[in-house]
């Protein structure tokens, strides 16, 4: 017995019961108030109606007959943008202003942009740095879900919370 005890003795054993109990199972059986569902699509509207944005570039230019010679530059083809951009010394990473909605913007450079209807170039325009030539290099339409095509995607968000209470309870 001394010798071989690994023969004699059963390692320490232990039943266990459990209960497996997720927020996706109770999900059907919640509740959810309409008044809730209305009120977090209110809350996320932005993310539900969207304004038409551009996807923008702004060179600024010290004054407006260096933007209105780099304009000419760029209309006889003797200069890309992205050449104007480096005589500027700057990097296309240092003028890209991103997904811009009119409201973003001067609204005497929104009324310019969001009138062009294809991508390009527009300006000089006057902006919060100075005259400036904008690139367009995408037109986003503007975008509505209506809280009908949200409800159900809401209705489950609020029902996984309400599950996931009632399990912690």
């Amino acid at each position: 017995y001394d010798d071989n005890p690994e023969l004699f003795t059963r390692p320490e054993v232990r039943e266990i019961s459990y209960a497996w109990l997720t927020p996706d199972m109770l999900i059907d059986e919640v509740e959810v108030d309409e008044a809730e569902l209305r009120a977090l699509y209110d809350s996320r509207i932005d993310e539900y109606v969207r304004p038409e944005r551009r996807l923008l570039e702004r060179l600024p230019f010290p004054s407006q007959e260096e933007a209105e010679a780099a304009a000419a530059s760029l209309e006889a083809g003797e200069a890309s943008f992205e050449d104007l951009v480096e005589a500027r010394r700057l990097r296309l990473e240092d003028i890209d202003l991103g997904d811009v909605a009119a409201s973003d913007l001067p609204q005497a450079a929104a009324e310019v942009i969001f009138a062009a209807e294809a991508p390009g170039i527009v300006g000089p325009v006057e902006s919060q740095f100075g005259p400036a030539l904008f690139r367009i290099n995408a037109a986003l339409n503007a975008t509505e879900v209506s809280f009908e095509d949200a409800r159900e995607d809401l209705r489950q968000e609020l029902a996984l919370e309400a599950a996931r209470v009632q399990i912690a309870e």
